[in-house]
């Protein structure tokens, strides 16, 4: 596989998974009740999901991009 190849599909990946993020995000935080979800909990809920590892940082990055505020400032 040529080096041009490989970036290119690892950039795609990368975007299909920031999609799903992003998707799963709004989702989840539409759903919360009056208990609402930490980073922490929305990323063991996303692994759990999809079967991967997405930190809690990273959840935190892509929430903060949606302009979506953390749990303890969601009313």
């Amino acid at each position: 596989m040529k080096k041009k190849n490989f970036y290119t599909n690892q950039l795609q990946i990368k975007k299909s998974l920031r999609t799903k993020i992003y998707e799963f995000l709004k989702d989840e935080i539409k759903k919360e009740g009056i208990k609402k979800k930490s980073d922490e909990e929305l990323s063991n809920i996303f692994n759990s999901e999809f079967n991967t590892k997405v930190s809690r940082k990273t959840i935190a990055k892509y929430r903060e991009e949606l302009n979506i505020p953390s749990s303890i400032n969601r009313k």
